[in-house]
């Protein structure tokens, strides 16, 4: 296992250069069979996807990101605005939290 020691302003550096890029985020649906087909979607350890109703949404960043996600989401990455990362915490031996802010 690497080290997992992380850089904020570096991080800030690599999230600003990707919103700044203003991707356009396009929602799509699958059914929960999907869902349940292609594991891999979900990356997150601590919350599931908004399932159960026969189908799922999925948030479709083309070249960036595709995620299964019920939330509320801007229509292009450019509408986020800059953001600083104030804090990384350890979340255990290969996890890490990184907390960011929003500007302004």
């Amino acid at each position: 296992m690497g080290d997992l020691t992380l850089d904020k302003a570096e991080i800030a550096a690599k999230l600003n250069a990707l919103i700044a890029a203003n991707h356009q985020v396009q929602p799509r649906w699958i059914t929960d069979d999907e869902l349940a087909a292609k594991p891999e979607l979900v990356r997150t350890m601590s919350v599931k996807p908004p399932s159960g109703q026969g189908k799922v949404r999925l948030l479709d960043i083309p070249g960036v990101d595709l995620q299964p996600c019920g939330g509320t989401h801007v229509r292009a990455t450019g509408e986020i605005g800059v953001v600083t990362v104030e804090k990384i915490e350890s979340k255990g031996k290969r996890n890490r939290r990184v907390i960011v802010a929003l500007a302004g």
